[in-house]
């Protein structure tokens, strides 16, 4: 199989189902924008007049034109996006704090179970190696350590693709 892109509607509810996030429950239809809204993404509001600006950013297709399929474009500003959205800011929160249970774990023991969450696979040597290496060293001001290897993980090409 060829390597894909997940639609935008794939990718949010992985990233909320891998942090622990994700609401099952259907219901009204929720804006995107809501910092409470953990519904699946095909729940959101879809407007025709201003198509949300997530969507828009991860190639949606105007509500307006039929399409036959999306386009998948490549942006800085969808990596922007994981970097500073106060949606992956909550999701890299949610998901170090599912890593940390039980506490009894060790770090390395931790970074394979976020390996076999996240993408369905064991964390080589070297990936464990160098998560360590980060997860020693200081703490920054505004996110634990943990928070902003969470972050890294949710942001990488292997939760954005399938292989």
């Amino acid at each position: 199989m060829n390597r894909r892109r997940l639609s935008i509607e794939q990718w949010r509810d992985a990233v909320l189902f891998v942090s622990g996030e994700l609401d099952w429950e259907g219901g009204r239809s929720l804006e995107l924008d809501d910092p409470a809204n953990r519904r699946r993404t095909v729940y959101a509001r879809v407007s025709r007049l201003k198509l949300n600006d997530l969507l828009m950013q991860f190639d949606y297709p105007d509500a307006n034109v039929h399409a036959e399929k999306r386009s998948a474009t490549t942006t800085a500003t969808q990596k922007l996006f994981m970097l500073n959205s106060p949606f992956m800011l909550n999701q890299a929160r949610a998901l170090a704090t599912r890593l940390a249970e039980p506490a009894a774990e060790t770090e390395a023991s931790r970074v394979r179970k976020a390996y076999r969450l996240l993408y369905g696979r064991e964390a080589d040597e070297r990936e464990t190696r160098l998560a360590l290496e980060f997860l020693g060293k200081p703490p920054a001001p505004e996110m634990t350590r943990w928070e902003q290897y969470a972050q890294l993980l949710l942001a990488s090409n292997e939760m954005l693709y399938l292989d």
